[in-house]
């Protein structure tokens, strides 16, 4: 088994996770929850915005893993 293999099951694995998901959506909640805050600061948004990218970002990661090793299947069945 390859090491594309061994990343795209524990990134299955993180992504299936009930607590993980949990946590992921309750972050982004909590920061969606700010923006509509109007009491809200420029800097204060600009933090929960960046907050929201890096969650967009750490959910590409995971989708990059998984889509490696659709590529690496497809390449070893033939």
């Amino acid at each position: 088994m390859s090491n594309i293999k061994d990343r795209a099951g524990r990134l299955r694995r993180l992504q299936n996770d009930e607590t993980f998901k949990g946590l992921m959506e309750e972050v982004r909640q909590q920061q969606i929850d700010l923006f509509l805050d109007s009491s809200a600061t420029i800097i204060e948004i600009e933090k929960a915005r960046a907050i929201v990218a890096a969650l967009d970002s750490i959910n590409r990661i995971i989708q990059s893993g998984l889509d490696a090793e659709a590529v690496y299947d497809a390449k070893t069945a033939k």
